[in-house]
């Protein structure tokens, strides 16, 4: 019987922190932030393919979402031998 209460209180406690965390985060007055300048200003996005068994091709781009422009960009072409 001893175990059983000590897991019944140790359940209880749990609940009630998980209670007070989820009460906190619904009640709070503060704004989240994320550093200062624009957020989701700029989209990445990577790529790969492979062409036959040696030869390979892969690049990114950077796109600025804000005025639709390529801010950078690079592609390449690998191969290797046997």
């Amino acid at each position: 019987m001893r175990v059983d209460r000590i897991t019944k209180i140790l359940l209880v406690l749990i609940a009630i922190l998980l209670a007070a965390n989820l009460f906190s985060g619904v009640f709070s007055t503060d704004r989240a932030t994320a550093g200062s300048g624009e957020i989701g200003r700029y989209q990445i996005a990577a790529w790969a393919a492979q062409s036959g068994s040696y030869t390979h091709h892969s690049g990114y781009y950077v796109l600025d979402t804000v005025t639709g422009k390529v801010v950078a960009s690079k592609s390449e072409v690998h191969t290797s031998n046997k």
